[in-house]
């Protein structure tokens, strides 16, 4: 008999699937962000001379500009400049009606080393009277030096405190006139601002260290998904196949599923176990109760000729060794005519030290032949409900089986005791045990570890208590094997 495996177990393939698509777009999602932060850290990398760049470029076009219409201020007035306060006011404006044009920037003229037409749109009306910061004169100065030396726009760059302060100037060659531009930005280097900046960064790598993270336990789930699918499959064809317990996040659903495996191999073991003892039960029984009725007679038949011979020796000898080998067919045929499943049980509740008593009476010369103790420990008074010839019966077989699997002087206990709502009986030799195999099939019909053992035994032992609605169990004691018979106190109802 076969059993399936639940319809949930054949959706896997559809969560591998999904996972697959998350993980792919996780996937997209990480490069999206490395991309991101590669691009925001260039750009902060870049930051400052692409600010610096711009400044330079919008003060030196103001320079450039400046000079250009201070040339043509001073051809209107042929060079001959009028007093200073009016040429200051007249170049005033005309710095401030160019540098509205440029943000943030404040510029006018050299007149050799004097500041003349200062003004700065953004902040001061036309008019105003300005005044320049001594590092900003300096820094004009030697940026007049420089173009009066090279001809062309001189620029200088200089950090004042948190600012940056960039300055470009651009003088005449023909005249001591020159023109000048400024632009100060504030809190270029402010730890605020690039404490900003390293938040930010430092969010983009915890984003890409979760996703990282995420993305090894997807894999890890995709492993996983493809050893349990592999698993599966093996164990559809594969009963003893167990899928490896491997260390990821699947754990407890491969633990989950190869216990599923041995509960389903143990419940088709007993189902294969019970199919077996019902057919051969069906035909064994029957034959077995044809083959004893004429074995009946052959047996009335030699006790009248052992009668009819008394007196003589030699021909009691030979027949004596036939009434054996008769009455050890008889048990066999008994012990087969066990294995009928319509048999009824006669279940009362009864004491069982007298079944007992009356059980070891029976194999007490088999123990004696083989120089083997039994002894018997627990209370005398304990009752349970059973039917006396079953659990006689089976307590001979597994008293048997104690005796040979002890050996030369070994010792079997035998052991009463009280359990809740059942009594137990404990068998235990002092053999050498079972191992995991054999106490997995110990209750098979026809399999025995005993050299000429019809393996019948045990399997009508576990027939006739399933009948009374007893079990048994089967372990390695302190010694060696140990059985252990649980009888109900009371009847089912």
């Amino acid at each position: 008999m076969r059993i399936g495996w639940p319809k949930n177990l054949m959706r896997l393939p559809r969560i591998v699937a999904a996972q697959r698509l998350q993980t792919w777009l996780l996937v997209m999602a990480f490069v999206s962000i490395g991309a991101t932060g590669f691009l925001v850290l260039d750009l902060l990398r870049n930051l400052r001379s692409v600010v610096i760049n711009e400044a330079h470029g919008a003060v030196g076009s103001s320079a450039a500009e400046l000079l250009q219409a201070g040339k043509n201020w001073e051809q209107r007035h042929g060079k001959q400049w009028p007093e200073w306060e009016k040429s200051d006011e007249e170049l005033k404006l005309i710095s401030f009606d160019i540098l509205r044009s440029y943000n943030d920037v404040e510029g006018g003229y050299l007149w050799n080393d004097r500041v003349v037409g200062h003004s700065f749109p953004p902040y001061a009306e036309p008019g105003s009277a300005l005044r320049q910061p001594p590092l900003e004169h300096g820094e004009v100065l030697a940026a007049l030096a420089e173009s009066r030396q090279s001809g062309g726009v001189a620029q200088r760059v200089v950090q004042d405190g948190k600012d940056i302060v960039l300055v470009a100037v651009l003088a005449a060659w023909d005249s001591p006139l020159a023109a000048w531009g400024l632009r100060r930005i504030f809190n270029f280097s402010d730890t605020s601002e690039l404490n900003r900046r390293i938040l930010l960064v430092g969010l983009m790598v915890f984003a890409l260290l979760a996703i990282g993270i995420v993305l090894k336990l997807s894999f890890s789930l995709q492993k996983g998904f493809a050893i349990l699918d592999t698993g599966l499959e093996k164990l559809r064809t594969d009963l003893n196949y167990r899928i490896p317990d491997q260390d990821h996040e699947l754990r407890s659903v491969v633990r989950a599923i190869n216990a599923m495996a041995e509960g389903r191999q143990k419940l088709e073991s007993a189902l294969r176990r019970e199919d077996r003892l019902r057919v051969m039960g069906r035909a064994v029984a029957g034959i077995a109760h044809e083959i004893r009725n004429p074995l009946n007679s052959i047996r009335l038949t030699i006790r009248v000729l052992e009668r009819r011979m008394r007196g003589q020796e030699e021909a009691a000898q030979s027949i004596a060794p036939i009434i054996e080998e008769i009455d050890r067919l008889d048990t066999l045929l008994k012990g087969l005519l066990a294995l009928r499943p319509d048999e009824p049980a006669n279940l009362r509740r009864q004491p069982l030290r007298p079944i007992i008593d009356r059980t070891l009476a029976l194999v007490n010369p088999h123990a004696y032949e083989n120089g083997v103790s039994i002894q018997v420990q627990g209370p005398l008074e304990l009752e349970a409900v059973v039917d006396s010839d079953y659990l006689q019966q089976s307590l001979m077989n597994l008293l048997l089986n104690a005796i040979d699997a002890s050996g030369r002087e070994g010792k079997v206990d035998v052991s009463l005791q009280s359990v809740n709502s059942h009594v137990d009986i404990l068998i235990e030799d002092s053999g050498p045990g079972l191992t995991t195999q054999q106490q997995e099939r110990v209750f098979e019909a026809f399999y025995t570890t005993k050299p000429g053992g019809t393996g019948l035994g045990l399997a009508v032992t576990k027939t006739l208590l399933d009948s009374i609605g007893a079990g048994i169990e089967c372990a390695n004691g302190r010694k060696g094997a140990r059985f252990r018979i649980v009888l109900p106190i009371r009847k089912s109802k």
